[in-house]
């Protein structure tokens, strides 16, 4: 008797994933926990894997479908019930979705991984679902190119090599050299311009984006730190951490400076419940950390900030920072932050003015520290300052409340001894 597996729940607050990759095809045999299918949420991209063994049936959704939590998501049939060879119902994705078959058993949710695993036709790539979609546009099977970035990942430089390398081994010599470009005026229509559809994460970025500016009254505050002190602290603290395999940067120390400060400034360490017109005050420090990646900004979570050590801080930092540029980053990760830093450090700029990340009230952003002549004691001198910027949504919070944090942050980071009483 067939059975019917259900899109399970990926996590709080998802309901819905869009299909990256299908690993097995109507007719496959599979085994238990062997991968079926990749799918993409706002939080996530994850890995699913079979509950059972047998043979698939049929798929009901196709690369790029967005699928519901709950629904139908594969037919397959147990090893127990197969009688032989038979052909296999074509895949679904038209949008009648028929419903499964009256005797089709529910297959309870099966475990999730948020890893790149490996099927029956050999191990899996690693790679982004960005890199995954233009291996697709590229007609490359990303599983066959040869990853030259962090831990074996495929990137996009690693497809257009793959790619002049299978035009060349085509023709039995290497690709003649391309023509030059037609001028603008000579161009084919649609040569000077390209159309990239919003999906998956990036799809979800933007729509936090447009919601957070749409929402939230948006009021950024901006002012100078002096941090040479922490500087020095920071650069002891990292030579004693490598000793112990862990690598200590600023960002613990912020985020230990902003604990302290939200712990003085509560309403800072708030979300906003549009549905009900509420501010609700958290008693925990839950603290999303900005991340750059191929796919877009995401924010993993540290949870519990308020009782990490520097050390350990830093350690959770370099785990999420390392799944997170994966794409293997946890659904556990992900959502119900309290406050969010992100750094603008390695680009540096004056200043920047960070979109709040919804239903937030208020983000951090750090920004390059930089050999500066100041003033002191009568004499110019040269000391290490960094700008900081708080944005607030000035609907619950004031001007001279976002202020405040802000100098209180400043305070802690200025006077590292200020700093170390609020280590665990």
């Amino acid at each position: 008797m067939a059975f019917r597996m259900d899109l399970p729940d990926i996590g709080e607050g998802v309901v819905e994933a869009e299909v990256q990759q299908w690993f097995v095809a109507p007719g496959d045999v599979v085994k238990e926990d062997q991968p079926l299918v990749e799918v993409m949420t706002d939080k996530a991209t994850v890995v699913i894997p079979s509950p059972r063994a047998g043979r698939i049936v049929k798929l009901f959704w196709k690369v790029g479908d967005v699928a519901k939590v709950h629904a139908p998501l594969v037919e397959i049939e147990p090893e127990a019930a197969q009688a032989g060879p038979r052909p296999a119902p074509a895949p679904g994705g038209d949008s009648a979705r028929p419903a499964a078959p009256a005797n089709a058993e529910r297959a309870p949710a099966p475990g999730l991984a948020a890893v790149e695993a490996g099927g029956e036709g050999g191990p899996k790539a690693l790679a982004t679902p960005a890199v995954r979609a233009l291996a697709r546009e590229m007609g490359i099977d990303v599983n066959a190119v040869p990853g030259t970035g962090p831990g074996g990942r495929v990137t996009k430089d690693d497809l257009s090599a793959h790619g002049t390398r299978k035009n060349g081994q085509q023709h039995g010599a290497p690709s003649p050299a391309a023509p030059p470009a037609p001028s603008p005026s000579r161009a084919p229509p649609g040569a000077l311009e390209e159309r990239i559809p919003l999906r998956g994460v990036r799809k979800k970025i933007a729509e936090n984006m447009a919601r957070s500016k749409r929402t939230a009254a948006h009021f950024t505050f901006v002012e100078q730190a002096e941090v040479t002190e922490l500087v020095r602290v920071k650069d002891r603290i990292a030579e004693a951490a490598r000793a112990e395999g862990v690598k200590v940067t600023f960002l613990p120390f912020f985020v230990k400076a902003v604990v302290a400060a939200l712990k003085k400034h509560p309403k800072l360490n708030a979300t906003m419940d549009e549905e009900r017109s509420e501010l609700v005050l958290h008693r925990r420090y839950d603290i999303g950390i900005a991340s750059a990646t191929e796919s877009g900004l995401i924010v993993p979570v540290l949870r519990g900030a308020d009782g990490r050590s520097v050390v350990d801080l830093a350690r959770e930092i370099e785990r999420l920072g390392a799944d997170t540029k994966a794409g293997r980053v946890r659904p556990d990760d992900l959502g119900r932050s309290t406050f969010t830093i992100t750094s603008l450090g390695a680009l540096g700029g004056l200043f920047a003015t960070p979109v709040l990340n919804h239903p937030e009230v208020a983000i951090l952003g750090i920004h390059r520290i930089r050999p500066t002549p100041v003033a002191r004691d009568g004499a110019v001198v040269v000391r290490d300052v960094m700008n900081v910027s708080v944005t607030s949504d000035h609907r619950v919070v004031d001007g001279h409340e976002a202020a405040a944090f802000a100098y209180e942050v400043i305070r802690y980071l200025e006077d590292p001894n200020l700093l170390f009483m609020q280590l665990v």
